[in-house]
């Protein structure tokens, strides 16, 4: 029986058996590598003409000299032996072609198709039956033990105070949003959306795809989220942002109940007529906490990422993925340092680069050397490197470098077998909305 062709042909990049053997995937002739080539050829003749034989020169010996460091950045709390979080098999640092990952939604075929299924308004409504499915699904994350635990807590105080649970924070201006309009009930009865929506629900601007907002200060960008170095991770490690205040992130503890102490602590509004409900609510939480053996500030799982940490990144929370410290496989520094790259960055700021392409073309050669050299660095497995370098655009919020950034993301990830991230990261570009009002149900 004749299979369709794949749309993408010789080029596809997909590794599924089971779209092989879908589809037909025809070997290019001899004669249309050639003709690629000549494309190719001609298209680089024409960019080298706008510069000068001098400077490309100068450019590419510099980037034929960069070399990896011994070792990522170093940390007092970097273990010398071995990483047990990770096994490389006898991995040898060996060059070898990158697949093109091409920036369509192609690359979120696989992990959306089992979503657009339940999209059908019936399959929906019982997939909303069960939140843990739903949540999978649609925010394509797993939950942490501690999350069952808040809104277990939060049920008992709404027995207590005839509320919903939803709303137990709300006396001090502290709001659950994202996962938790699922065990509220609030996607129950909402039309149904595109898949990328789900992901985009309350991400604010600065969100990395390693982050999950989950409660908010209202009126306010303050919000409190989950931090995952995988999308499969469920440590619980909790984080903070004040997206009017820019893209730095701090981990605040190592369950969800850490974050609401943390709030109550430093960005609650303390009045003589809120005092004691403050101080109640903690002596609740620090209770229930306890009869649950939940371990409340404590810093062992921070201690333990924190020596698997390879860069700092724009963000400070820094940048986990396999590394071997034996081989130094897995990450090499940036060619340039954070100061230059903020340097370079920073003249993008207010550039449209439809009204000023030659402004922006002449920007962008000075940011090619750089991803020419994280290219390098993936071709020769320090993965790392190319996130890291995609993650700082990212920060700097600059939108005209959304299409350049794209294909670092998917390379990185699906490098380090993250494919979530890559689905994340793909939506909130498509749509990075500013401002604090991300509620995706707002509308219903």
């Amino acid at each position: 029986m004749n299979k369709p062709d794949c749309k993408y042909g010789a080029e596809c990049y997909q590794q599924n058996p089971a779209h092989k053997e879908k589809f037909a995937h025809p070997v290019k002739s001899v004669a249309e590598n050639s003709t690629v080539q000549a494309v190719t050829s001609n298209s680089g003749n024409m960019e080298i003409k706008k510069r000068s034989m001098e400077t490309l020169n100068q450019q590419l010996e510099d980037i034929k000299r960069y070399k990896r460091l011994s070792s990522p950045e170093k940390d007092i709390c970097y273990s010398g032996g071995k990483d047990s979080s990770y096994e490389y098999h006898d991995l040898t640092r060996q060059r070898y072609a990158v697949p093109k990952v091409p920036m369509s939604v192609g690359i979120l075929r696989d992990i959306y198709d089992s979503q657009i299924e339940f999209s059908q308004q019936a399959e929906y409504k019982e997939l909303c039956n069960e939140p843990k499915k739903f949540i999978k699904h649609k925010f394509l994350v797993l939950m942490p033990p501690c999350f069952e635990d808040l809104w277990q807590f939060c049920q008992v105080q709404a027995l207590k105070t005839q509320i919903k649970p939803e709303e137990t924070f709300l006396q001090f201006g502290l709001k659950l949003v994202g996962p938790y309009d699922v065990l509220a009930g609030k996607f129950d009865r909402a039309k149904v959306h595109e898949p990328g929506d789900y992901l985009r629900h309350w991400r604010f601007f600065y969100d990395p795809p390693e982050f999950q907002t989950i409660i908010v200060q209202q009126n306010s960008g303050v919000h409190y989220g989950y931090w995952r170095d995988s999308p499969d991770n469920t440590d619980g490690l909790v984080a903070w942002n004040d997206v009017k205040k820019g893209c730095e992130f701090l981990i605040v503890g190592e369950n969800i109940f850490d974050a609401i102490l943390h709030f109550l602590g430093n960005y609650a509004s303390v009045t003589p007529f809120n005092k004691k409900k403050i101080s109640d609510m903690k002596k609740l939480i620090s209770d229930w906490a306890q009869s649950k053996d939940i371990a409340l500030n404590c810093c062992e799982k921070q201690k333990s990422r924190k020596a698997q940490i390879v860069s700092k990144t724009f963000h400070k929370v820094g940048l986990v993925v396999p590394y071997d410290r034996k081989t130094n496989i897995g990450y090499r520094p940036l060619l340039e340092s954070d100061e230059k790259i903020r340097a370079i960055l920073s003249k993008f700021e207010n550039l449209n680069r439809f009204e000023n392409n030659l402004e922006y073309q002449e920007l962008m050669r000075e940011l090619q050397p750089i991803i020419t050299a994280a290219d390098l660095a993936t071709d020769e497995c320090d993965f790392g490197t190319v996130l890291e370098l995609a993650l700082d655009f990212f920060c700097s919020g600059v939108k005209s470098l959304h299409e350049v950034m794209k294909p670092l993301f998917f390379t990185g990830y699906s490098m380090v077998n993250r494919p979530q991230y890559i689905a994340i990261i793909k939506s909130h570009l498509d749509n990075r909305r500013e401002g604090i009002n991300l509620n995706l149900l707002a509308g219903n």
